[in-house]
Order: structure tokens, then sequence, then C-alpha cells
């Protein structure tokens, strides 16, 4: 199989005399034109980043296409429409594979899963690197492998470190078949949502420059416990994907209770469940440089009236914030 790195090109380059292919396609197959007026056709895009060119920086999504043998493949090109070079390096990869897009994820809504991009048996990201600058006016275009979703599925949304959620993109057919057969099983997780609703039992508030996530104490710890329950493990799971995604440097675990009882109690069991949860985030988080700041706050911050069984569950929190 002859497999790729992603090109860097301008409108203003040339078309190369040598065809560039994507992994798996034989020689019977369309080559993906290198021109950047003879670009595939764009069918999703998002322009806004938070990177140092700001909206400057621009995701295109060319396809996200069956290719066979139960791979999805994803094209697309990362634009820089700034006056200066753009250094993308990990900018869309993870502490594991950081010359690499790993950090792309698609999104199955129907069935609440998340897939992530096949590895190769040596643990690598099957998909094309991303390291080096971007120059002003020119793209680097890339390819990432992925589970298929199940049949029926017609569209996936796609999440990238660099910019929003791209929304419903839809699945299509390609003529391309992709043969590979030391790749490793797929990974395919569950979504859990953070919601701001009683029901979910969590709350997030976002602004641009930092994220908060609120977990139940209800949901987390029994009665006057801080052990955490068996069952938060999921939860805890994807906050950790979110810091990693984040690359967050300092995050802060914040206790809190309702006003029952006194402040003897309530302060050090708030303490308690912030250390619980940080903690159990500490071996979940695989960005080694992340530290975290942990405070019990008693019923000294409440989010809700503590004249209310309803406000009161929501004053029994713990607060996970971070930078974006």
């Amino acid at each position: 199989m002859l497999l790729t790195a992603g090109c860097v090109v301008g409108s203003d380059t040339a078309t190369q005399d040598t065809e560039e292919r994507w992994p798996g396609q034989n020689s019977a197959s369309p080559s993906i034109p290198t021109d950047g007026n003879a670009r595939s056709e764009v069918v999703a895009s998002s322009s806004t980043s938070s990177t140092v060119i700001d909206h400057h920086f621009q995701l295109d999504v060319y396809a996200l296409e069956n290719v066979g043998d139960e791979l999805l493949r994803l094209r697309l090109g990362a634009t820089n429409n700034s006056e200066r070079s753009f250094p993308l390096n990990s900018g869309l990869g993870d502490p594991d594979n950081p010359q690499s897009a790993t950090g792309i994820t698609l999104l199955d809504m129907e069935s609440r899963k998340r897939h992530l991009n096949f590895q190769q048996s040596d643990g690598s990201c099957f998909c094309s690197p991303t390291s080096g600058n971007i120059p002003s006016g020119e793209t680097l275009e890339m390819w990432i492998i992925y589970p298929q979703p199940p049949a029926g599925v017609d569209s996936m949304t796609i999440t990238t470190p660099l910019t929003p959620p791209l929304l419903d993109v839809p699945i299509s057919e390609s003529a391309d078949r992709i043969e590979n057969p030391g790749l490793s099983e797929p990974r395919i997780i569950d979504i859990i949502n953070i919601s701001d609703n009683l029901e979910d039992q969590t709350g997030r508030t976002e602004s641009s420059d930092e994220v908060s996530i609120l977990l139940s104490s209800d949901v987390l710890f029994g009665t006057n416990s801080a052990e955490l329950n068996s069952t938060t493990e999921e939860i805890l799971q994807q906050v950790a994907r979110e810091i990693d995604d984040a690359d967050a440097d300092v995050v802060s675990v914040d206790g809190h209770a309702d006003n029952t009882g006194n402040e003897t109690v309530n302060l050090p069991l708030s303490r308690e469940r912030a250390e619980a949860v940080e903690s159990a985030l500490s071996e979940l988080v695989t960005n080694d440089g992340v530290t975290f700041d942990i405070e019990g706050h008693g019923s000294s911050d409440p989010i809700a009236s503590n004249e209310t069984d309803e406000g009161r569950e929501r004053n029994r929190r713990v607060s996970v914030t971070f930078e974006k």
C-alpha cells in the first residue's frame, strides 16, 4: 500500500508532474488534485479557530467517504489566510502522536459514539503527517482513516482541536479501496452528554477563554461520602478528554456544598470531594504538562437558591475549569 504525506500547495503552485495518491488508491484511480485552483469540492468549512492567526486559519473538508472494508476516509485541508507563516506543528494532534491529526474525531450522534482514527500495528496514526509550517496563502492537505459508523448513518460531526465542530458532514462513496491488514482494532467510544439540565445532573459554562464543567455531587458520591461511585468513570473520562483536547496547563477542581449542616463539615467534605475528582482525572488525563489546583468552598458559593430541594441539589457540585 502506498501512503503519501499531505502536501503544501497554494493558489500559485503549479500542478506537480508526479501524481500523489491517497492511501490504498490503485493506479486506475484518479489522483487527488494538488493545484490550489483544482482542489476537491469543499463540503464543510470553518474559519474560526483558537490559533495565533485567529480567523485566518481555515479548515475545509473535501470528503468523508467510504473506502471499503469498513473504513472511512476524511480528506481535508488547512489553509493559512494570514500574511505570515503559520506553525501548525502539533495543533491537530495529541501528546502520543503530535505530528499528526489524531486530535480530529468523528461523532455519530445517532448511536452516541465517538470514532477515533485507526492506528497501525506500531501505534502510529493511519493518517498523513501535519508537522511544519503552512506558508501564507497556502494549504496543507491531509487524510485520516476511521472506522465506519453503522449502516444507515449518512452523516457525522467532525471535532477538531482548533475549530468549532463541523456539523452533519455527509458520508459519500469513493471508488478507492484501502487495504491494510496491519491496523489495530477500531476505537469507538461512548459519548456522554455534559449539558446544563437537572436530569443529566451536570452543567456547563463556556466563555471565549475557558470551560467550566459542573458535576453533581449526588451523582459522583454517596451521602456525606468523598468516595467516587463506580458509575462515574465514564463521565470523568469525557472530562479528561476535553482537558487533553484543550491542551490546558492548569485545571482548577473546586468542591461545593449546599447550606445544610454547618461549615465545619461542609468545608472539609467539599475539599475531599474535589481531591477525589482530581485524583481520578490525573490518572485519565494524558497530557503530562497539566497541573491541578484544588479547593473546597463549603456552601460559600451557591449557584442556585438553597430554599428549594432543586436549588440545594444544584449547589452540591464539583466544578472542573480550564482554558480552551
